[in-house]
């Protein structure tokens, strides 16, 4: 049986992540001298407590290689194959772990992809080899569903301040609009695996709806899925919500909420989206 391994910072719910069988590495969240494993030792309302009152903003760290490989290990000690995929390695150092945990395992049913994106983006992709597996794909199938999928992925998101992204050195293209925040919201993207600047509008709410345009602009009235997660963003997000039903024909819709490690370097308020085209299983096994 193919089991499969992501990491904390896709923001996978936990109720999901059990249902399909998956198994969450945790990063780390550091606050002074205090560090917790995101999902396990911190929650998100937590979290986010601690960012209001903290004097310092917090730092994240990726999971060790000893992280991974004891997770590797206790999969393949049980008979399963693993297929581990992981945030951008271009956003942490995560992917890095992952491959070096996998080197200690030569010659096993182990396999490690990089998704190229964070938060819902990682996540549509790890829900989409899941499902794969379920029908019947094998180890090398649903990695290629993945492979495939991802250069497909439209990954937007907003955000109050540039500021987080700024200091935890994830910024990336989107300095382009360090200096104009109090005059313009970014939207911003993901693309080859790093942070780069999308568009350029006056209110919050035009941000949104530049979002679902775009959407709606590269996948036209073609079967998708979406993935949308937020951080202390409620009103915003069910408005990009109903904007992308609207506007999509969507086939298959993950809420989530930014959790502690992304949430660092997004900041309250972020709000993001990934959609891509719904996977053909059946053509993924041919």
């Amino acid at each position: 049986m193919v089991k499969l391994v992501t990491d904390s910072a896709a923001n996978l719910p936990a109720p999901l992540a059990g249902q399909l069988g998956i198994v969450v590495v945790p990063l780390t969240v550091i606050f002074g001298e205090d560090s917790y494993r995101e999902g396990i030792e911190i929650t998100d309302e937590q979290f986010y407590n601690l960012l209001q009152t903290s004097q310092e903003l917090p730092r994240t760290s990726q999971p060790s290689p000893n992280d991974f490989a004891a997770v590797f290990r206790r999969l393949l000690d049980a008979g399963h194959e693993v297929l581990c995929i992981t945030l951008s390695k271009d956003l942490s150092g995560t992917y890095n772990s992952a491959v070096q945990a996998a080197a200690m395992f030569e010659g096993a049913p182990l396999t490690v992809v990089d998704s190229r994106y964070v938060s819902a983006g990682e996540a549509l992709l790890v829900v989409a080899a899941a499902r794969a597996i379920e029908a019947g794909a094998n180890r090398e199938q649903a990695a290629a569903l993945v492979e495939t999928l991802s250069p497909r992925v439209l990954l937007l998101f907003t955000l109050d301040t540039l500021e987080y992204l700024k200091r935890g050195g994830r910024i990336g293209g989107a300095s382009a609009f360090l200096g104009t925040m109090l005059r313009i919201k970014p939207v911003l993207q993901i693309r080859d695996g790093r942070v780069e600047p999308f568009d350029r509008v006056r209110r919050r709410q035009r941000a949104l709806e530049r979002m679902a345009e775009a959407a709606a602009d590269r996948f036209g009235g073609q079967p998708v899925w979406v993935g949308l997660a937020h951080a202390e963003a409620e009103e915003d997000f069910h408005l990009l919500r109903d904007l992308l039903k609207q506007r999509l024909n969507v086939e298959y819709m993950l809420e989530t909420k930014v959790g502690p490690v992304v949430g660092t370097h997004g900041g309250p308020g972020v709000i993001g989206m990934a959609v891509m085209p719904a996977p053909n299983f059946p053509k993924a096994l041919e």
